[in-house]
C-alpha cells in the first residue's frame, strides 16, 4: 500500500516552556515543508508575529483565541485555518492548554500558485477533510509509522479536498486516465506516475480530486480495497491472501481499512455475498 520509491521523512521533537510538538518534514519537496502537531501550555501568550511560510492549521483539542490587526475570534475545532506568508496575528492560548495541527507550505512557490493561486487569509471547513486531518494526526501521534509515508501527497490531497475546487472542469485531460490507471495497477508513487504522465504532482492531486471527487491517496486506497473484495469474492481466496494480493501490510491492516471506510469487516462482505443463492 505504501507504493515504491517513496520519500523518507525527517521526524523532529521539540520542546520549550511554551509548547511541546512533534513534526515532520519531507526531504526532498518543492511545497510541503512539514507538518506539526503542536501542544501549548496554559495561558500562553504569543504576541504579534508572522511566519516566512505559509500555513494552515486547526485545533484539535482546548481552547485558543487569535487576534490580527483588525479583529479577534475564538479558534474552532472543525475549522481550518489559512495564514499567508506575513500575516501578522496574535495567539492566546486556554486554561487547560491546546493542540494544534499545522501544515507549513511554500505557498509562494510556482506550483502552488498555479493550482491554489495567492491565498489570502482565510477559514475553511475542516470537517470535508476531516478523514485526511486524522491521518495526518495518526502520523504524527504514532511517529515511528510515519517515515517513509508519502505526506507530500497526503496533504496535497487534503488541500485539493479544501480549497474550492475550478468553476469549470470542461473535459478531463488525456492524462488523467492514465493516472488513475497506474494508481489502480502500479505500486508507483504519486510523484513517479505525475513525471510518467508529464504533469507536476501539485496539479495531478488537484485536478484528480476536481474529477474524481476522492483524493489521490483515497483513491488508492478503494482500489487496493476493491481488488481484495474481487479476489475473495469472485476467486474464493482467504481474507489473508486476499490481503497481500491487494498490497495491504497484512489481514489486519486490510481489516482495519475495509472497516474505517466501509464500516464492515471482510468476513461481513464474504459472508453476505457469498451466501447460498448462487
Amino acid at each position: 500500500m505504501s507504493g515504491a520509491g517513496h520519500m523518507t521523512n525527517i521526524l523532529k521533537f521539540i520542546a520549550d516552556h511554551e509548547h511541546k510538538a512533534v513534526s515532520i518534514s519531507p526531504v526532498n519537496s518543492s511545497v510541503l515543508k512539514g507538518v506539526k502537531l503542536v501542544y501549548y501550555a496554559p495561558n500562553v501568550l504569543m504576541p504579534m508575529h508572522s511566519h516566512s511560510v505559509g500555513q494552515f492549521s486547526t485545533l484539535i483539542s482546548g481552547q485558543a483565541a487569535e487576534a490580527n490587526i483588525q479583529s479577534e475570534y475564538e479558534n474552532r475545532q472543525g475549522v481550518a485555518e489559512f495564514k499567508p506568508v506575513g500575516y501578522r496575528h496574535s495567539n492566546q492560548i486556554g486554561p487547560y492548554g491546546a493542540l494544534f495541527l499545522s501544515i507549513n507550505m511554500d505557498s509562494e512557490q510556482d506550483s502552488f500558485v498555479d493550482e491554489f493561486g495567492r491565498l489570502s487569509w482565510s477559514l475553511l471547513g475542516a470537517s470535508q477533510a476531516a478523514t485526511l486531518w486524522n491521518q495526518l494526526s495518526s502520523l504524527l501521534f504514532n511517529p515511528a509509522k510515519a517515515a517513509e509515508v508519502d505526506i507530500e501527497t497526503l496533504v496535497l490531497d487534503l488541500l485539493s479536498a479544501s480549497l474550492p475546487a475550478p468553476t469549470h472542469l470542461g473535459r478531463p485531460p488525456s492524462w488523467l486516465k492514465l493516472a488513475e490507471q497506474a494508481l489502480i495497477e502500479s505500486d508507483m508513487s504519486v510523484g513517479q506516475i505525475a513525471e510518467e504522465v508529464g504533469v507536476h504532482r501539485v496539479h495531478l492531486c488537484r485536478v484528480f480530486q476536481a474529477n474524481f471527487g476522492l483524493s489521490v491517496s483515497l483513491y488508492r486506497q478503494r482500489a487496493a480495497l476493491q481488488k481484495s473484495i474481487s479476489a475473495m469474492i469472485s476467486h474464493g481466496e482467504s481474507i489473508s491472501s486476499a490481503s497481500l494480493a491487494a498490497g495491504f501490510a497484512d489481514q489486519s491492516h486490510f481489516t482495519r481499512t475495509l472497516k474505517k471506510q466501509f464500516g464492515v469487516t471482510p468476513s461481513t462482505i464474504r459472508q453476505l455475498l457469498c451466501a447460498q443463492g448462487h
